[in-house]
C-alpha cells in the first residue's frame, strides 16, 4: 500500500513540497510554498509636460508629486515605469544618427527618476526609465492632467513634450504583458520605447 502524504494540508504532497510546514489557510505554488496576493494592487499614471527644449519639470508638480509618492510608498513592491517623450520639432537630429537615441526624451525620464530617487527616497532598482522619442503621440490631454492646461498652450507638438509615469504592482516587465488588460495599459509602450536605463 502505497500512503501518499500531505503533512501541512497545502494540497502538495511531502515527497515535492519544498516548503513543507506551511501554515494552514495559506495560498502556494506548484511547489508547496507561500505566495503573495495583493488583494488591492496599484495601477497609477502620471505626466508632466515641459517647456520647449526643456528637461526642467515645472514647480506647478511639486504637489503632484507628493501624491505619487505616497501611492509607491503604500505599495513598495510596485514597478514603476518612466518613459520620455519629445515633440518632432524638439528631436536632435545629431543625436539621434549618431547614437540612435533623442537626448531629450531621455533627459525628462531621467529627471522624474532623480526626483522620486534623490528628493523621495524611492529605490532606483524599483525603477526603469524608456526613451519613446516622439513615437508616441497624444492627442487629447484632457484625460491625462488638468495641469496641462495651466500651460495655456493647445498645440499638438506641446503635447508630445512630457514625460509618462506608470506604476503597477501587478506588471514587473513590459516585455511580457499576460492578460489582455496589461497590454491595452502598455503595449504600446513596449512595442515603441527602448529601455536605457
Amino acid at each position: 500500500i502505497t500512503v501518499n502524504l500531505d503533512s501541512d494540508g497545502d494540497g502538495v504532497l511531502d515527497a515535492i513540497d519544498e516548503c513543507p510546514e506551511t501554515p494552514s489557510n495559506v495560498v502556494v505554488d506548484a511547489k508547496g510554498c507561500p505566495i503573495e496576493v495583493d488583494v488591492g494592487g496599484l495601477e497609477m499614471e502620471f505626466n508632466g509636460f515641459f517647456p520647449p527644449m526643456s528637461s526642467q519639470l515645472p514647480a506647478i508638480y511639486d504637489a503632484v508629486f507628493v501624491k505619487v509618492v505616497e501611492s509607491l510608498n503604500d505599495y513598495p513592491k510596485a514597478s514603476v515605469f518612466i518613459f520620455g517623450h519629445a515633440a518632432t520639432n524638439e528631436i536632435d537630429e545629431a543625436n539621434v544618427a549618431t547614437f540612435g537615441f533623442d537626448s531629450l526624451s531621455r533627459n525628462r525620464a531621467l529627471i522624474i527618476k532623480d526626483t522620486l530617487v534623490f528628493q523621495h527616497n524611492i529605490d532606483a532598482k524599483r525603477i526603469r526609465t524608456y526613451e519613446c522619442s516622439n513615437k508616441i503621440l497624444v492627442t487629447d490631454t484632457a484625460f491625462i492632467d488638468p495641469s496641462f492646461e495651466k500651460f495655456n498652450v493647445k498645440n499638438m507638438e506641446a503635447k508630445q513634450r512630457r514625460a509618462t509615469l506608470r506604476a503597477s504592482s501587478s506588471v514587473k516587465d513590459l516585455t511580457n504583458l499576460e492578460y489582455d488588460s496589461y497590454i491595452q495599459m502598455y503595449g504600446e509602450y513596449a512595442k515603441h520605447c527602448e529601455l536605457f536605463e
